[in-house]
């Protein structure tokens, strides 16, 4: 994958206990990952002509992430990530997957509520919404395996455990 250049926006609703800047390089790494095997399985189309990519992380707070849910998902709750794809290249061969929408509030109470570190389901969310963007799904159960085995297998790359592990209270 060309270098990812990621724009983000409204960072005062951005979590205390995520630093976006130190997350850049890690969420790099993990989409070059991503890239390389999703274009290995047929998923993502190598484009020659783009120089590099570009996506948009806009934190949002928990009304807003409602009103996305609701009008472009028809689901009346705020929700913890949205991703809106683009695809465009722009005159200087950059590519704009998409923009991603994050709820710093729906973030860090499912990290607290699933024992994990508000940093690292950061990371997941991201992945996610950038699996999204290019393509992956999980409405159907090959699809999610598929995604999620993926999402497993980056996030180790960076040091981050199984999002899908059930962490049991002792």
């Amino acid at each position: 994958m060309m270098p990812l250049q990621i724009d983000f926006q409204q960072n005062a609703l951005c979590p205390a206990d995520i630093a976006c800047d130190a997350a850049l390089p890690l969420i790099q790494t993990m989409m070059a990952s991503t890239w390389q095997q999703a274009v290995a399985q047929g998923r993502a189309l190598s484009l020659p002509q783009a120089q590099q990519f570009r996506v948009c992380i806009r934190f949002v707070d928990l009304a807003e992430s409602r009103a996305l849910n609701q009008s472009y998902r028809g689901r009346d709750y705020p929700t913890n990530v949205l991703s809106f794809t683009t695809n465009m290249l722009d005159e200087a061969h950059c590519l704009d997957l998409g923009d991603l929408v994050i709820c710093g509030a729906c973030l860090v109470q499912e990290a607290a509520d699933q024992g994990k570190a508000a940093s690292d389901h950061f990371l997941h969310l991201v992945l996610h919404g950038m699996l999204h963007l290019i393509g992956y799904d999980h409405e159907f159960e090959a699809d999610a395996e598929t995604m999620e085995s993926l999402e497993v297998a980056v996030l180790k790359e960076v040091g981050v455990q199984d999002p899908y592990e059930v962490i049991v209270d002792e």
